[in-house]
């Protein structure tokens, strides 16, 4: 018996390990040869940390990157890490504003980048047309 909770504890350590690992490391989305995400994470244990870079978008009607900016070379600390449902979660700071985050790993080297919306910024998207802001494609390096 005692075994059997030994390796049903080394178990649950071992996957929550393996997956915060998962989501460490260099990510970056690009368009039109452009970096214009960059997401660096580290795992240790059960937290996860990081920083974040995101330059100017602008999106299309379907809510996909149109146009791009390069990505500052200033990363911003993230915090309100957490991981829920096979999700990461985080925010960081933009000046007055806090911007929310999820990330979802698609596979060992690819990932979605979602931007949790308040209720205003749906207003202004769908103000010009857009009725929703997709997931951004993330790769890791």
């Amino acid at each position: 018996m005692k075994s059997a909770i030994l390796l049903a504890t080394a178990l649950v350590i071992g996957a929550t390990q393996t997956s915060n690992q998962s989501f460490a490391g260099t990510w970056t989305a690009e368009h039109a040869g452009q970096t214009f995400v960059r997401l660096e994470l580290e795992g240790a244990g059960a937290q996860v940390g990081g920083r974040i870079s995101l330059g100017d978008i602008q999106l299309d009607k379907a809510g996909q990157v149109k146009t791009a900016k390069t990505a500052p070379r200033n990363l911003t600390s993230i915090f309100d890490v957490a991981e829920r449902a096979g999700k990461l979660t985080f925010a960081r700071k933009d000046g007055q504003e806090t911007d929310r985050f999820e990330l979802k790993l698609i596979d060992a080297t690819t990932a979605e980048l979602t931007f949790v919306l308040t209720e205003a910024s749906r207003k202004e998207l769908a103000s010009l047309g857009i009725s929703e802001f997709k997931p951004v494609k993330l790769t890791k390096h």
